[in-house]
C-alpha cells in the first residue's frame, strides 16, 4: 500500500510537471510571439517612417528645382527688359533730338527740306 501511493504521488508529480512545463511552454511562446510582433510594428513603423521621409525629401528637391527654373526666368526676363529699356531710352533720346533740331529748324525760318532724320532712329 505504501508503495502504491508512492506510484500515485510519482505519478501525480509527473501529470503536475508535465502541464506545468507545457503552461510554462505556452507562457515562454506567447511572451516571445508578442515581443516579435512588437518589434517587427517597431521596424515597420520606422520603414513607414523613412518612406515618408523619404517621399518628402524627393519632393522638397522638385520644388528646389522648380524654384531655380523660375528664379532662372525671371533672370532672362529681367535681362531681356534692361536691354529693351536700354534701347527705348536711346530710341526716346533720338526722338527727343531729332525733334528740337526740327523745332530749331522751323524757329529760325529755315525752307524744305528738314534736317534728315538720324541713322539708327526708326521712322
Amino acid at each position: 500500500m505504501k508503495q502504491e501511493v508512492l506510484l500515485a504521488l510519482l505519478a501525480l508529480g509527473g501529470v503536475a510537471l508535465t502541464v506545468t512545463g507545457a503552461w510554462v511552454g505556452a507562457w515562454l511562446t506567447r511572451r516571445s510571439s508578442k515581443e516579435a510582433t512588437e518589434v517587427q510594428a517597431h521596424a515597420q513603423k520606422k520603414s513607414s517612417e523613412h518612406l515618408m521621409i523619404d517621399q518628402l525629401q524627393e519632393e522638397l528637391a522638385g520644388h528646389r528645382e522648380e524654384t531655380k527654373e523660375r528664379a532662372r526666368l525671371a533672370d532672362e526676363r529681367a535681362t531681356a527688359q534692361d536691354a529693351r529699356m536700354n534701347r527705348l531710352e536711346l530710341y526716346s533720346d533720338g526722338y527727343r533730338s531729332h525733334a528740337h533740331e526740327l523745332r530749331s529748324w522751323i524757329w529760325d525760318g529755315k525752307p524744305p527740306p528738314p534736317p534728315p532724320w538720324p541713322e539708327g532712329l526708326p521712322k
